[in-house]
C-alpha cells in the first residue's frame, strides 16, 4: 500500500492524521490555530472505520485518514493482510470515482429513505445516469470484481489479483484513476443503467 503515499489529503488544515508506531494519531485545529489531540486509533480500526462508511460524507478527512495508514504500513507500523490491502483500495478508487462524477457531472437532490436530504454524485454515460454513493461503489466492486476473481481463483489468490486488478485502476502519483480505470467503472455503471431499465433498482435511484 506505500505506493498511495503521493496521494495528499484535501484538507490539511482542520483535521490532521499523522502516522504513528502504535495507530493514527487524530488531531484537529482549534479556534487559537492549536492542534489538539482528539484519538489514537489503531490501524485496523482505521481501516474498519473507512470501510463502514464513517469517512464517505468528509472525503477528505477520509483520504487524510488512508493517507496516514497508508503511511504507517510503509513505515513498517502496521502489517497489511492482504483483506487490509484489498479494503485499502477499493476504498480509494471508489472516493476517487465519486470525487470525479462530482467534479464532471456534479450532484442531485436524493431523498433519502429516513426523509433527509442530500446532494448525491451523477454518473453519467450522455443518455442516461444513476446516482453514485461511496458504499454502494465499494458494495459493487466487492461484488462484481472482488467476487469474480474468489470465483474463479479461491479466496487467497482472487484476492492478490483483485489488489492488483486495482492497483491499474489508480494513479497513485496523480491521485486519480487511470483510463483503465475510467473504463471497467464506466462498464460497471453502463450494465447497472441497463438493468435498471429493464427491471428497476431500487438500491440506487436514478437521475435521467
Amino acid at each position: 500500500m506505500s505506493n498511495v503515499l503521493t496521494i495528499k489529503p484535501g484538507n490539511p488544515d482542520l483535521f490532521h492524521a499523522e502516522a504513528t508506531p502504535h495507530g493514527v494519531n487524530i488531531m484537529t485545529r482549534n479556534d487559537a490555530g492549536m492542534y489538539e489531540h482528539v484519538c489514537l486509533v489503531p490501524y485496523s480500526d482505521a481501516v474498519t472505520h473507512l470501510d463502514s462508511g464513517r469517512y464517505d460524507e468528509i472525503p477528505d478527512e477520509g483520504f487524510a485518514l488512508h493517507f496516514a495508514v497508508a503511511d504507517g504500513g510503509a513505515r513498517g507500523w502496521f502489517d497489511f493482510t492482504a483483506q487490509h490491502n484489498v479494503i485499502m483500495w477499493r476504498w480509494l478508487i471508489a472516493a476517487c470515482f465519486v470525487a470525479e462524477m462530482k467534479r464532471e457531472n456534479g450532484t442531485t437532490s436524493v431523498t433519502e429513505s429516513d426523509g433527509t436530504s442530500s446532494q448525491v454524485a451523477i454518473y453519467s454515460n450522455g443518455t442516461a445516469g444513476i446516482v453514485v454513493y461511496p458504499f454502494a461503489e465499494r458494495l459493487a466492486m466487492a461484488n462484481n470484481m472482488e467476487g469474480a476473481m474468489i470465483e474463479r481463483y479461491g479466496i487467497e489468490q482472487g484476492t492478490e489479483n483483485a489488489i492488483v486488478f486495482y492497483q491499474a485502476m489508480i494513479d497513485t502519483e496523480r491521485g486519480e484513476l487511470t483510463p483503465f480505470g475510467r473504463e471497467t467503472l464506466a462498464e460497471l455503471h453502463d450494465h447497472f443503467i441497463a438493468d435498471l431499465d429493464e427491471n428497476g433498482w431500487p438500491e440506487m435511484p436514478a437521475t435521467h
